[in-house]
């Protein structure tokens, strides 16, 4: 299946694009899809999962206007088209 993921902030910096059509297969996960995405962009990893493979924390995540936390990435699944925005925290003063 094909979804599209949309990036925001420092990820878009980090990525080099905005968005991307990415494939996966059916009855994946979001937590699936964000290890792919860690092992397609390397040197972003970071802003997608944790050290131990997990969703990190820290990114907001939103499905098809839905936003999902990195709690439920796991049990969240993708359906063709669908879109995923990422969005890591944002600091400033």
């Amino acid at each position: 299946m094909k979804l599209r993921v949309q990036y925001m902030a420092q990820l878009r910096a980090a990525i080099g694009r905005t968005e991307e059509e990415v494939e996966l297969s059916e009855g994946n996960s979001l937590a699936d899809l964000l290890n792919q995405l860690a092992n397609t962009h390397n040197a972003a990893r970071s802003h997608f999962v944790t050290e131990t493979g997990h969703a990190r924390p820290s990114l907001l995540i939103v499905v098809n206007d839905s936003a999902v936390s990195a709690r439920e990435a796991a049990t969240t699944v993708l359906h063709s088209d669908d879109v995923v925005t990422l969005l890591p925290p944002i600091a400033g003063g």
